[in-house]
């Protein structure tokens, strides 16, 4: 039982560490992206927009 338990924590920890290095993928892609200048098109305002619910 402890150790099923223990599995599991350990299939959910991959999970959640695949998902952070996934973040991470995306995160470099954009940066390589930016201009860092003061362009109104900015490709990491513009994917995280895309990403984010918009509230009613």
């Amino acid at each position: 039982q402890v150790k099923k338990i223990a599995q599991a924590h350990i299939d959910d920890l991959g999970q959640r560490i695949a998902a952070m290095q996934a973040m991470q993928r995306t995160l470099q892609s954009l940066v390589g992206c930016c201009k860092g200048d003061d362009r109104p098109d900015c490709p990491i305002l513009d994917d995280l927009a895309a990403a984010t619910p918009q509230k009613p």
